[in-house]
Parts: C-alpha cells; sequence; structure tokens
C-alpha cells in the first residue's frame, strides 16, 4: 500500500513506541518516527502535533521532503518542536538498508498472465472514509440561514464557540437542534451533465437558544475554522464505512469537481466528485479504477494516446450518490491526477 498524502482521512491515536521522549510537557510527542505504509504527512500532522492542517507546515520545515504526496516506509521523521528563539522543525533521514522504490513499481504484482495492467484489487472490510462535502445547492443541506455573530472575537471559529445564526425568512430552529455549517468552495460546476456547486462541510452544532430570527449555538465537531457569514443548514455525516472492493462492471465515468479545488493535485483521501449516480447502477461502495494513456514522460493536463492500453493509476469508492452524480473518495492512488480524470470500472474493455 503506497504511502501517499492523504488530504481529508486521518487518525488521531497517538501511542508509545521507541523514541518518544517527554517534549513541552506531552509524553505523545516522539523524537522521532519511522514511517510506516500507508502513512502519510496528514496523518503524522494529526497524530504527532495535533493538527492535520500542519501538514504544509511539517513540509516546509523540510528541504528533503521534495514532493509530499510520496513519503516512504523507513524513512525517519525527526521532530523538533523549537521554542522561541529556533522555530519549530523535522528532518528526514532515510534508512539506508531500505531500497528506494520508485511509486510506480508499487502498484501491485504482476503475475504471469497475459495481462495489462497491474490493478488495485485487494479487499478492505469496514474502511472508514472521510468525506466532508458534497456537490449540488444549498437545498441539499436545507440552508436555513447564515453564521453571522460569534462570541469569540476572532476571525476562525471552532469547538466550543458560541455562534449566532441569523435565520432566513420562514425559517426556524429549536433548541437541541443539530445544525451543519457550511462553505461555497470554487466556482460553479457545469460538467458532463452535472451542475452545481462544490460545498464543504465545515462543523457541526448545537442550538441552545432561539430568539425572533436570530439562534444562538455552540460548536461540537470543527472540521476546518468556521468563519463569519458561512451558511448554515442541515449536518450529515461525513464519515462514511464501506468495503473497499475490486471494481466490477461496466461503468465509465470523469472526475467533474473535487472538494480541495485550492489544491492543484489530487492525492489518495481526497474527496472527488463524478459524473454518474444511481441512475446508471453507481451507489454506496461502487469502486471505480483511475486510468488514463499516457507516456511515462507526459505531464499532468497532457492528452492522452488512443494507441496505448489504459494504465490504472488509482482507485476510488463512492462514498455517497445521488441520481445523476457521486461523492467518492480516492482510497489508491499511484500518482497524481487532476480535474477530469478518467474513470472506469474495466480498464482496456474492449466492448
Amino acid at each position: 500500500m503506497l504511502p501517499v498524502l492523504s488530504i481529508l482521512a486521518a487518525s488521531s491515536l497517538a501511542f508509545a513506541q521507541e523514541g518518544f521522549v517527554q517534549v513541552g510537557g506531552s509524553s505523545s510527542t516522539p523524537d522521532y518516527y519511522v514511517v510506516q505504509a500507508g502513512d502519510t504527512l496528514w496523518d503524522i500532522s494529526t497524530r504527532f502535533l495535533g493538527d492535520p492542517y500542519q501538514w504544509p507546515q511539517l513540509w516546509s520545515y523540510n528541504e528533503y521532503i521534495t514532493n509530499p504526496h510520496w513519503i516512504y516506509p523507513g524513512n525517519r521523521i525527526y521532530f523538533r518542536l523549537g521554542d522561541s528563539l529556533s522555530p519549530p522543525s523535522a528532518v528526514v533521514e532515510t534508512v539506508e538498508d531500505i531500497p528506494y522504490q520508485p511509486p510506480d513499481e508499487q502498484v501491485a504484482v504482476v503475475d504471469e498472465t497475459c495481462d495489462y495492467p497491474p490493478t488495485f484489487n485487494d479487499t478492505r472490510r469496514g474502511q472508514r472514509l472521510t468525506a466532508p462535502g458534497l456537490l449540488g445547492h444549498p437545498d441539499d443541506f436545507a440552508a436555513r440561514g447564515k453564521l453571522m455573530w460569534s462570541q469569540s472575537g476572532g476571525e476562525s471559529l471552532g469547538e466550543n464557540d458560541y455562534i449566532h445564526v441569523r435565520l432566513d425568512a420562514n425559517q426556524v430552529a429549536e433548541c437541541g437542534d443539530i445544525i451543519g455549517v457550511w462553505r461555497a468552495v470554487g466556482g460553479r460546476v457545469a460538467k458532463k451533465g452535472v451542475r452545481g456547486r462544490v460545498y464543504r462541510a465545515i462543523a457541526t452544532a448545537r442550538v441552545i437558544r432561539v430568539d425572533e430570527r436570530v439562534a444562538t449555538a455552540v460548536i461540537r465537531d470543527s472540521f476546518i475554522e468556521a468563519r463569519r457569514g458561512d451558511l448554515v443548514g442541515d449536518a450529515i455525516p461525513v464519515d462514511v464505512t464501506v468495503d473497499v472492493r475490486a471494481p466490477k462492471g461496466d461503468v465509465e465515468a470523469e472526475v467533474v469537481a473535487r472538494l480541495n479545488a485550492d489544491v492543484a493535485l489530487v492525492g489518495t483521501y481526497e474527496t472527488v466528485f463524478i459524473n454518474r449516480g444511481t441512475s446508471d447502477g453507481v451507489d454506496v461502495g461502487t469502486a471505480l479504477y483511475m486510468v488514463n494513456q499516457r507516456d511515462g514522460r507526459a505531464q499532468l493536463g497532457d492528452r492522452e494516446d488512443g494507441r496505448l492500453p489504459e494504465r490504472v493509476v488509482g482507485r476510488v469508492v463512492v462514498v455517497r450518490a445521488g441520481e445523476d452524480h457521486a461523492t467518492a473518495v480516492v482510497v489508491d492512488a499511484a500518482r497524481e491526477m487532476t480535474d477530469g480524470q478518467r474513470l472506469v470500472s474495466t480498464p482496456n474493455d474492449e466492448d
């Protein structure tokens, strides 16, 4: 399993292991950490720095991490949390007895049958995936109003902050309601028969008081910092547990949008939106291969070469399905991808 960058899913567990030292009053901060198969900078930032969104800083501290999407088992990431005179930093040390393996060689093992390409076809039961976003319209999360005020004077709002929601006309809220905070990201989508906009789930909050057209709530779960002006509506589950299997059937699709539109490339655990839904036989749990037809020297975004066979470069799994589109999570990626990525259930299908 490739250790590639995760944007959305993370483990918050911290556990004792070799190399742990007492730093800054916490026994859970390591002197160093040995990268394991499947680790990502997102996971490491969550586990040891307490904030998954510190992964860009963790990357920027160290000039040896040339690509944040690729860290390898056996690398040692050393943490120096720093003080008022020395900034925090992290250094990667490569273990010499573990040979470098190019990412393309880690996709799968080719058997002796006459078939191409090797594919991601392992099964993972009960895998928890996180998809904090949807493609559609405010009606899809029953928008009721906007977050307009807060007891906090800061710009960024998080767990335990008190917020005040200005309710739209004819909208109501009751004490005890669990509401969701939402934000539109990117521009409007009008591709391959899919129309709408990407909305990110920011937080969930519990209503504790209702006045005339103003609801007061306290933030319970924060996925990313909330801001004044964010939309407020229903909360939806962002975590989904599915069985990840090899794709099957006869489905072709395309990535028409993605949650992290401000990030140039897409990697493992990214949330993407595809132009196939229940009317096309795509439902929760459907898996599809990411494929391309390019020479190895081609750049991302270059046109594909139809003379070449389809090469599998990843796998996605659907976690929410609408009639004409679906939300999916990238569960494997041999290389980065961009918008417009092609998806198929049967590579090199001659029919």
